[in-house]
């Protein structure tokens, strides 16, 4: 499984680094300008990302419009890549707007618990 981590805090993308790289190569991005770079660099070199896992605030682009822009690129390849928001972010609304209006497949709430993650991975034959 190769991911990609996108979130402003790194300690955040450290931690949650440590557990997808037992499963394969993990990249990491500050912001959603970079996550899209690499995303396009990733799919130029034949290696395309199985998994995304994308915080919802992020200066310079936040998680919802870097995902709007992932599921564009998607529909010009005819496929779906996998995106997980991970967020503290917990009410009900958010939740909602993220699945609803962002066209996420699952959310995670920060602080994320291992034995949850690896269960939504196995979910979606990530692992």
């Amino acid at each position: 499984m190769r991911s990609l981590i996108v979130d402003d805090d790194e300690m955040g993308r450290m931690m949650l680094a440590t557990l997808l790289e037992e499963f394969g190569p993990c990249d990491q991005a500050e912001n959603g300008k970079e996550a899209l770079a690499l995303l396009d660099n990733a799919v130029a070199a034949s290696t395309p990302y199985d998994l995304i896992c994308l915080d919802i605030i992020m200066p310079v682009m936040d998680g919802t419009e870097t995902l709007r822009q992932i599921r564009e690129r998607d529909q010009q390849l005819g496929d779906r890549t996998k995106v997980f928001m991970i967020s503290a972010c917990n009410s009900p609304q958010d939740i909602e707007n993220a699945f609803f209006e962002g066209d996420c497949d699952d959310y995670v709430v920060k602080p994320f618990r291992r034995e949850a993650v690896t269960q939504m991975l196995s979910r979606y034959k990530l692992i």
